[in-house]
């Protein structure tokens, strides 16, 4: 019997359709050191390769801990490889593949925060053998090694991620043996920066020199900072600009080593030009996996943590400086803010044009005025100084403090300040000053349609919630209501109050054709975002006939709601809800009217509450919503009203409406088009544009 017999029979077909675990990806395209593209074949369908790249809990199996909104367009995130180096990331467009459609992944990335983003694109297409998975990266101008590191890398990446798919096994980054690698953008040419940054005193400043030189052969000391301990580098090769072919760029060669080292840890520093007038200084560290320490990890945190730092030291050599200002002379005047991580501070060639500055600093100053002013008006509207003069007629600061009560002296400051500011007239004869009838008309009157003095209240609690959404800015994660004073949604409602007291049932339900008698005729009524419930009891009072439903989330706006129908008598016609109207109008039976002020923009799942709605409403039944007017082109929303709109929705509707799950549209995100778009998908036969002659309103009539 020969030793075939005993050979299972297929074994060479079957090894055969069982790869090794080695890689399998591969480059594919390296074109002029911008573009890397590679790719691999897995036999999982697209669906499933696409989870393991988008679900945050399957990536940090086989690449990184994301941090953040991992694979959400337009947010922000970090790919954390939890030894000091990570990518800071911005996604532009995450798609699942769909039946013939591939899946894409497309965002922008930093290697450890600094440096120049490239775009990095993913694409998951299906094949007979399972999926076909690409990775693109794109560059703009990178530097002459960035082909060999990073086409080095994606083809481990793809690697981890096919091994991950076939095993599900944690699997990261077994082939990358440097790190960290810094690329950190400077102002100057090439060889004016290696002057600066390795003379004596370059030295010093960035890399915190104690003891040494950077001469070849000779050991230096470097404080890491915090309470990391110092680092010894020994320069080993130290290379002069037009001293080595081909590039003739200098550059230096080291070792560095720590006490809890038993070996050292190579690294090169160089630096190549990125422009006729800035340049790119260039970091990275090799064999790691000559170092028997036991916590690896922790000191690549702490090398990483020290050349982040040195990046800022290094740009802060090259910032503008000015002469000593300020009122002790030590303050530089033309010194530039901290710049973020990855940020080039080179000065634009505009700035060297003293007429265009000066202009824009002219603009700059007026823009400040005015915000100062705006929180003057804020305090006169708190105080009902504006009522006080408006209604009474010019007084000195004397006769004011007598009509209001008010200290004589804060009262003259203030005078004094909104007359500078053109609110305010002053007859310097009398010492008196005036509320001219026009901006009485504008700030005094709230009966007036054009009274805006409530816009300014909303000033105060909007600048209280500066901080929270600033760190709303660095999560994505939204805010909730109740992060903001009551006061704002006061100052709202009595925004608000401007248009609803005078015009809603005065002009707008009349411009509707059949509206007004319907209403006259009675039915059901739901007003959706009812806030305190104006629109609710201006309706209930001007068609007694309906009856009358109020929906909000905010818990606090459906007791202020609540009291305002019970003290206006309204109670047994009017009834305020807390709930979200996308599900409690499924229930609501036929309505004649539905009305949504400032509302479509922040809910949660627009396209399902018109849905709703249309659901909801009789044949002849109509939906008003009221959002501000906005344009087709965002670059075409422009002036006072959109920065006012824009700097509302920054503060406010943005942070809300992503904290409830919505998409965040902002409050100039429903133009025309995006109305008609909407009310098409949600079944509306008709939408009719209703006049509000207000610049700070749109309102849209919406019709089965």
């Amino acid at each position: 019997m020969s030793s075939d017999d005993f050979r299972p029979r297929g074994l060479a077909r079957e090894s055969a359709a069982f790869p090794p675990l080695g890689g399998s990806a591969r480059p594919v395209a390296q074109d002029r050191f911008e573009r890397l593209v590679s790719t691999v074949t897995v036999p999982e369908p697209p669906e499933a390769v696409w989870t393991a790249l988008t679900d945050p809990d399957r990536v940090a199996h086989w690449l990184a801990v994301c941090r953040g909104p991992w694979a959400v367009a337009g947010r922000e995130s970090m790919l954390d490889f939890e030894d000091g180096e990570f990518f800071w990331c911005r996604t532009l467009t995450a798609t699942a593949p769909r039946a013939q459609r591939p899946g894409t992944l497309r965002l922008l990335w930093r290697w450890v925060g600094v440096g120049p983003a490239t775009a990095v694109t993913w694409t998951v297409a299906a094949d007979p053998a399972g999926s076909v998975v690409t990775v693109v990266e794109e560059a703009d101008n990178p530097p002459s090694d960035w082909r060999s590191w990073n086409g080095m890398g994606w083809p481990g990446i793809l690697d981890q991620l096919a091994a991950h798919l076939r095993t599900g096994t944690s699997w990261r980054w077994p082939w990358r043996r440097v790190g960290p690698y810094l690329q950190i953008p400077l102002p100057v040419p090439a060889y004016r920066a290696w002057q600066e940054l390795t003379s004596p005193a370059g030295v010093q400043h960035w890399l915190q020199r104690m003891t040494g030189t950077l001469a070849a052969g000779e050991d230096l000391v470097l404080v890491m900072g915090d309470a990391s301990g110092t680092v010894q580098m020994h320069v080993t090769r130290s290379v002069e600009a037009a001293q080595e072919f081909p590039s003739y760029l200098p550059y230096l060669e080291f070792e560095l080593r720590r006490p809890a080292w038993d070996a050292a840890l190579g690294g090169r520093l160089w630096i190549e030009p990125a422009g006729l007038e800035t340049s790119l200084l260039q970091v990275c560290h090799f064999g790691w996996e000559n170092l028997d320490i036991p916590d690896p990890l922790t000191e690549r945190r702490i090398l990483t943590g020290y050349w982040t730092a040195a990046a800022d030291r290094a740009r802060a050599l090259f910032l503008p400086q000015g002469p000593p200002a300020g009122p002790h002379g030590w303050s530089m005047a033309a010194a530039a803010p901290a710049m973020p991580a990855g940020a080039a501070p080179a000065m634009p060639a505009g700035a060297q044009d003293p007429s265009a500055v000066a202009q824009f600093l002219g603009r700059v100053t007026d823009d400040l005025a005015t915000a100062m002013a705006g929180v003057l008006c804020a305090l006169g509207v708190r105080l009902g100084l504006f009522a006080a003069l408006g209604t009474a007629g010019p007084a000195t600061a004397t006769e004011l403090a007598d009509r209001t009560g008010l200290s004589q002296r804060h009262l003259r400051e203030w005078l004094r300040g909104l007359t500078s500011a053109g609110y305010l007239e002053h007859d310097r004869g009398h010492d008196r000053y005036a509320l001219p009838p026009a901006h009485a008309a504008v700030l005094a009157f709230e009966d007036s349609p054009l009274h805006l003095a409530p816009g300014f209240a909303l000033i105060p609690p909007l600048a209280a919630a500066v901080e929270d959404v600033a760190d709303d800015f660095r999560t994505g994660k939204g805010l909730e209501r109740s992060a903001y004073s009551e006061q704002l949604f006061t100052a709202m409602e009595r925004m608000s109050a401007t248009w609803l007291e005078q015009q809603l049932t005065e002009q707008w339900i009349p411009a509707v054709p059949g509206l007004l008698p319907a209403l006259e005729q009675g039915g059901a009524v739901a007003d959706i975002g009812c806030g305190g419930g104006l629109a609710l009891i201006r309706l209930a009072r001007r068609f007694p006939g309906c009856r009358l439903t109020g929906y909000d989330l905010h818990e606090p706006n459906v007791r202020r709601a609540r009291e305002a129908v019970r003290e206006a008598g309204l109670a047994d016609r009017v009834t305020v809800v807390a709930a979200d109207a996308a599900t409690a109008l499924a229930d609501a039976g036929p309505l004649r009217l539905v009305t949504m002020f400032d509302v479509l923009h922040d809910a949660a799942a627009p396209e399902d509450l018109l849905r709703t709605v249309r659901s909801a409403l009789e044949p002849d039944g109509v939906l008003l919503v009221l959002e501000s007017p906005a344009a087709d082109d965002p670059a075409d929303n422009a002036g006072p009203q959109a920065t006012v709109l824009y700097a509302t929705s920054t503060l406010y509707c943005l942070p809300t409406a992503l904290a409830d799950g919505a998409p965040g549209h902002g409050t100039l995100g429903l133009p025309p088009s995006q109305i008609h778009r909407l009310a098409g998908e949600a079944g509306f036969g008709r939408v009719e544009e209703v006049p509000t002659g207000s610049p700070f309103t749109a309102l849209y009539a919406l019709r089965p």
